[in-house]
C-alpha cells in the first residue's frame, strides 16, 4: 500500500516574504513523493481549510511534512493557528497522559498518533553557523534544538520525528538549486514509499 503523506505548506505572505520559496519546496516535495509512489495531500495554511477535514488528513497520513519559513525565530502565526485549531480535534490528541487514578502517569505521555512520523522542513534567513556554532546567535543548539516547541508539540501527539531539513541563508547567500537537490535527496532517503 502507498505511503500517505500530508504536506502542510506554511509559505505565507508577510513583510518582505511572499511565500513563494516555501510553496516551491512544498510542490517539490509533492512531485518527488508522488513520483516515488506515495499518495500525497497538500494543505496551504494561507488558504481556507476545514478544520475537521484537516484532522482527518492527519489521522489518514503516515507522514506529515511541516514546510515553513522561520519568522521571528519560530513558525509563522498561520501555522501556529493551524496547530491550535486542528490538533484539538477528536482523534488527534487524547490529553496529556496523566490520570488521577495513576499518579505515576507522566505529562506528555498521552499521544495516540504513534503510528505516524513527521518531518520539519524550514527555510531561514540566518546562516547555518548561527544555529550550529557555540558562539552563534542560537548558541550551538542546531535547528532541532532551537525548534523544540515544534518537536514537543508533535511528541505530545505521539508522532515520531524524521530528520529535519533546513535551507539556510536564503536572502544574503542563497544556494537554491543546491538546496532543492539536497531536499529531494533528503525526501528520497527518509521517506520510503
Amino acid at each position: 500500500m502507498a505511503k500517505k503523506v500530508l504536506i502542510i505548506d506554511s509559505g505565507v505572505e508577510q513583510g518582505m516574504a511572499h511565500g513563494t520559496l516555501n510553496h516551491h519546496y512544498a510542490a517539490l516535495a509533492q512531485d518527488t513523493l508522488t513520483a516515488m509512489g506515495c499518495e500525497v495531500t497538500l494543505t496551504r495554511v494561507d488558504a481556507d481549510y476545514d478544520v475537521n477535514a484537516e484532522a482527518q488528513k492527519i489521522k489518514d497520513a503516515d507522514v506529515i511534512i511541516l514546510q515553513f519559513p522561520g519568522f521571528w525565530m519560530g513558525v509563522p502565526w498561520q501555522l501556529k493557528k493551524y496547530m491550535d485549531c486542528v490538533f484539538v480535534c477528536s482523534g488527534i490528541s487524547n490529553g496529556d497522559g496523566r490520570h488521577r487514578a495513576d499518579p505515576s502517569s507522566r505529562y506528555g505521555s498521552g499521544g495516540i498518533l504513534t503510528d505516524k512520523q513527521y518531518m520539519m522542513c524550514s527555510t531561514w534567513n540566518a546562516p547555518a553557523y548561527a544555529f550550529n556554532d557555540a558562539d552563534g546567535f542560537f548558541g550551538g543548539k542546531g535547528i532541532d534544538g532551537h525548534m523544540t516547541q515544534v518537536h514537543r508539540t508533535m511528541a505530545f501527539l505521539g508522532i515520531k520525528p524524521l530528520p529535519s531539513f533546513t535551507a539556510y541563508d536564503i536572502y544574503k547567500n542563497p544556494t537554491h538549486e543546491q538546496d532543492f537537490a539536497r531536499f529531494k535527496e533528503h525526501l528520497q532517503k527518509y521517506i520510503q514509499a
